[in-house]
C-alpha cells in the first residue's frame, strides 16, 4: 500500500510539473532579437555558464531533435557552435570543425608532423599534429581536450569573408588569429561553424531528392550523375560549387592525378577556404570499377621542393612532377597503385567543382577535348567511384 501510495504521489507531481511546464519554460527563456530565437533550461545554463555571446555567438535555430552521427539527441544551433543535450543529462559541443573539413571535401588525414622541441607546443600522437603558441595558450586555457577535441590540421591560411587569416582546425572548433586593434599582438577568437555547417553547408535546396538534382544539376554534371548505379546515395548538391578552376591532369598506369586550384575571393567557400588540391584517381586492374585513391592540400613549393619525383622510371615512363610528384613520392602505396606517369607533363584544364550530401563531382574540361566527370561517393563503394564522359 505504501508502495502504491507512493507511485500515486509521484504521478501526481508529474502531472502538476507537466501542466506548469509551458509557463515555467517561458520563464527560463533568454531570447535574443538578433537572430529571432530562444535559448532555455541546459542549454541556456551551459551557454552562459561556458563564456556565451563570444565563444558560441547568437542561437541560429530553435531547440530541437536531430540525428547526429547516428544518434538522436535534442540541439540547438549557434553562429559558432551546436550544443548537444545527451541522454545523461549533459550538454557538449558537436564536433563541427571535423563536420565542415568533411562537407568541403577535405577529410582530416593523420599529420606527418614530428613532435616539436619547443616547450611552446604540444604534440598530439592521436591525431599527428603540433599546437603551438597561441593556439595552444588559447586551446589550455578555455576547456583543451573536452571543449575543442584534437587537432585536425596544421596552422594554415585561409580567406574568411575575404581577408586571409592563420587558423587551426580541431575536432570541435576552428581557432582562428586575428589582428588587434591599435596594432596590438594578434588575437584568438573562434570560428563560425555553426553557421557553416547549418545555413552555409546545407543542402542547396527545399527539395526533396531527386527533385534538389534537377533543380541544381545541369548538363554534364546531371548526365553523370545519371550513369551512376545508386544515385540516391549520392544525395542533393551542397551550397558549394565553384567553377571555372584552373586545374591539370596526369595520367599514370593505372590511375590519374588530378589538380585545382579553388577561387579564393569573397563569399565563394562558406566556413573557409579550400586549398590547392590534388584528387588521386584509382583505375587498379582486374576490377569492375575503379577507386577513390585520395585527396590532398598541394603544398608544393618551387624552388624548395624536387619539380620532378626522385626514381627511375621505365622506358616510356615518367616520374610524376611538381605537386603530383610530391605526393606521389610521400605516399608509397598510392605509388605502387597508380603506378608511373605515361606523359612527362601535366596536361592543362578547367574544372568545376559540386560537392554533394554523399559524394564529390568533379568536371574537367577545355577546348577540342570531351568533358570528363569523375564521381566520387564518400561511402567509397566501388559502383559510385567513377569516370564519365557525359
Amino acid at each position: 500500500m505504501i508502495r502504491r501510495s507512493l507511485a500515486l504521489a509521484l504521478l501526481a507531481l508529474a502531472v502538476l510539473l507537466t501542466a506548469a511546464s509551458p509557463a515555467a519554460a517561458q520563464a527560463d527563456q533568454r531570447c535574443f532579437p538578433e537572430t529571432g530565437f530562444c535559448i532555455s533550461g541546459s542549454i541556456r545554463a551551459y551557454w552562459e555558464h561556458n563564456g556565451g555571446l563570444p565563444v558560441f555567438g547568437f542561437p541560429i535555430s530553435e531547440q530541437r531533435v536531430e540525428a547526429v552521427e547516428e544518434r538522436t539527441l535534442p540541439v540547438q544551433w549557434f553562429e559558432r557552435d551546436r550544443l548537444e543535450l545527451q541522454a545523461d543529462g549533459l550538454v557538449t559541443a558537436g564536433r563541427l570543425g571535423a563536420r565542415v573539413l568533411e562537407l568541403q571535401w577535405r577529410p582530416w588525414l593523420p599529420g606527418g608532423e614530428a613532435p616539436s622541441a619547443s616547450p611552446a607546443c604540444h604534440f598530439f600522437p592521436a591525431t599527428g599534429y603540433n599546437v603551438c603558441g597561441q593556439f595552444l595558450r588559447y586551446w589550455e586555457g578555455n576547456g583543451g581536450l573536452e571543449r575543442f577535441g584534437y587537432p585536425l590540421s596544421a596552422p594554415l591560411e585561409e580567406v574568411l569573408e575575404g581577408r586571409p587569416y592563420r587558423v587551426q582546425y580541431f575536432e570541435r572548433r576552428r581557432l582562428e588569429e586575428h589582428p588587434a586593434a591599435q596594432g596590438g599582438a594578434p588575437e584568438v577568437l573562434l570560428g563560425l561553424l555553426g553557421r557553416a555547417v547549418r545555413t552555409e553547408l546545407s543542402p542547396a535546396s527545399q527539395w526533396p531528392y531527386p527533385q534538389c538534382l534537377d533543380q541544381w544539376l545541369s548538363g554534364p554534371m546531371r548526365r553523370a550523375v545519371a550513369q551512376v548505379p545508386a544515385p540516391e546515395v549520392l544525395g542533393c548538391p551542397i551550397l558549394y560549387a565553384p567553377t571555372d578552376m584552373p586545374a591539370s591532369i596526369q595520367h599514370l598506369e593505372r590511375g590519374e592525378l588530378i589538380w585545382f586550384d579553388p577561387p579564393r575571393s569573397e563569399g565563394t567557400i562558406p566556413g573557409g577556404t579550400l586549398p590547392r588540391t590534388i584528387l588521386a584517381y584509382g583505375e587498379p586492374a582486374g576490377t569492375p570499377y575503379p577507386s577513390f585513391a585520395g585527396r590532398f592540400s598541394d603544398d608544393w613549393v618551387a624552388g624548395h621542393d624536387l619539380e620532378r619525383a626522385a626514381g627511375a622510371p621505365p622506358t616510356g615512363l615518367y616520374a610524376p612532377v611538381r605537386g603530383f610528384g610530391k605526393v606521389w613520392a610521400a605516399h608509397p602505396d598510392l605509388a605502387a597503385a597508380l603506378g608511373w606517369a605515361r606523359e612527362p607533363e601535366p596536361q592543362t584544364r578547367r574544372a568545376d567543382y559540386q560537392i554533394l550530401e554523399g559524394g564529390l563531382l568533379v568536371r574537367l574540361y577545355t577546348a577540342g577535348t570531351p568533358d570528363v566527370v569523375y564521381v566520387f561517393g564518400s561511402s567509397g563503394t566501388p559502383s559510385q567511384v567513377r569516370k564519365v564522359t557525359p
